[in-house]
């Protein structure tokens, strides 16, 4: 009987230890744990520009973490491609221009050629009808026969050459018009391509520290000499005010996290303070992190409920800390 009575006792003890590590388990899991960096609402970012080719190689960078201002240039990309189709068109346009002028010279002048070749077709005519109005009475029947003739055939001829002029005018419209077209065609190529090496020399828009980018293929740190696709992010440039946390939320978690969620914040290079924060927006679209896992992730802002008299830098790591219970709705 004392062996039995133990016994029960054993099973007591088990049981609400049991039941002690069930709680403490899920009140863990009450408490959701992210990290994200600080960064700025102030954010120039660098992307790699449009190119004539499907990669554009990064020539210079400036130094990560250096300090630039507004203005300053900041990377400089490969346009020697396009910059060599530049002078081509620069000169294809001044030969095209030079073509134009002497078009207009010879066709002005196969014009003139026709307004005078119809001049002289009226004046045929008119010679030819002063004649044929001589009466018949002081002619002979062949002369006037003759004066006839030829009459008809000046009009003929006055004919011809109207048709002539007409012909000469609407090919030189034609003819000016086509070249103007070959001419708008290089000159918008000539400022396309100038956009685009425009974009080659990027400069910074607003002042503050550099960070550069990874490279989505390797996970390294994109250096100059890489060669990038359009697009691809290269480097940004943030300001050292209006500082925010940056963080991706995995899709499980990210079911019903509501925005002003309260949360703590604990920045790794003060790991002995923590801040106040709240989730300002969680984006609807979700993105894929290959380098993760085959999950989902939505980016999320969060804001500091009031700015830490700290010194922050973009790119600091941060601990973000929920209590699930008040971003989640009750079950």
């Amino acid at each position: 009987m004392k062996i039995h009575f133990t016994t029960l006792k054993v099973m007591r003890i088990a049981q609400l230890l049991s039941l002690a590590l069930l709680s403490i388990t899920v009140e863990a899991q009450s408490d959701l744990l992210l990290t994200g960096q600080v960064s700025s609402s102030a954010k120039q970012v660098i992307n790699a520009p449009q190119s004539s080719r499907w990669q554009i190689q990064i020539q210079w960078m400036e130094e990560e973490g250096a300090i630039v201002k507004e203005g300053d240039t900041i990377a400089v990309f490969d346009g020697s491609n396009e910059q060599s189709r530049l002078d081509q068109n620069i000169e294809s346009l001044e030969r095209q221009v030079l073509e134009l002028e002497q078009m207009k010279m010879e066709q002005d002048r196969k014009f003139t050629d026709a307004q005078g070749s119809l001049t002289l077709a009226v004046m045929r005519v008119e010679k030819a009808q002063i004649e044929a109005s001589v009466p018949a009475s002081d002619v002979s029947q062949y002369e006037k026969g003759q004066y006839d003739l030829a009459l008809q055939r000046a009009m003929l001829e006055q004919v011809k050459a109207e048709e002539a002029l007409r012909r000469s005018a609407q090919e030189r419209e034609t003819e000016i018009q086509k070249k103007n077209i070959d001419i708008q065609k290089v000159e918008e190529e000539i400022a396309y391509l100038e956009g685009l090496l425009e974009k080659m020399n990027v400069t910074a828009t607003i002042s503050g520290p550099i960070t550069y980018a990874m490279h989505p293929w390797t996970q390294q740190k994109i250096t100059a000499g890489n060669n990038l696709q359009p697009s691809w992010k290269v480097m940004d440039v943030q300001a050292t005010t209006d500082f925010q946390i940056e963080t991706w939320v995995h899709e499980i978690d990210a079911v019903g996290l509501k925005d002003k969620t309260k949360v703590k914040l604990i920045i790794d290079a003060y790991p002995n303070k923590s801040f106040e924060g709240y989730i300002e927006a969680i984006s609807s679209q979700s993105e894929k992190r290959a380098q993760w896992s085959k999950s989902s992730y939505f980016p999320a802002i969060v804001k500091f409920t009031t700015a830490p008299s700290i010194n922050l830098l973009p790119g600091m790591s941060v601990r973000i800390h929920i209590n699930n219970t008040e971003g989640k709705p009750n079950a």
